[in-house]
């Protein structure tokens, strides 16, 4: 009786733990969309961003917006690789950070560089002494006591 017992259990337990596995398989796949999705918004709405702000052409928006989300999806893949070892995940989200401010600066103007970088350094909190470009923090700061 108990082996009877014992038999209708694991055939109705292994019925139901396949009947599980396909749709956390799917779910996966689901998420894996989702998130590729997100981090195209997110790469479309940093591409906006400096459309807006930096009065790019139409060329130089689609440029941007490739070189934006390749970026965003090696930086996904690079946390994903290397959640266990956060020191390679920060050099080599350093690394495609570089990369891509490279990319970025070849599709730019000096003028629009310069724009985008002041942009970036305010957002990022870099002190006026430390940012990249002295003479305009010095005219910034002119500008700013006038007020």
């Amino acid at each position: 009786m108990k082996r009877i017992a014992l038999a209708i259990f694991l055939a109705l337990g292994g019925t139901v733990t396949y009947a599980q596995a396909p749709s956390a398989i799917k779910q996966s796949a689901k998420e894996a969309q989702v998130d590729e999705k997100a981090l195209e918004q997110r790469a479309d709405a940093i591409t906006a961003s400096m459309v807006s702000h930096l009065r790019l052409s139409p060329e130089q928006a689609q440029e941007i917006k490739g070189i934006n989300r390749s970026s965003m999806k090696f930086m996904e893949e690079a946390k994903l690789k290397y959640k266990d070892n956060p020191r390679k995940m920060v050099q080599q989200l350093d690394v495609i950070s570089e990369t891509r401010l490279s990319k970025i600066k070849d599709v730019l103007t000096p003028q629009q560089f310069q724009q985008y970088q002041n942009r970036r350094e305010d957002k990022m909190g870099v002190p006026n002494e430390a940012q990249t470009n002295p003479e305009a923090n010095q005219q910034r700061q002119l500008f700013q006591e006038s007020y």
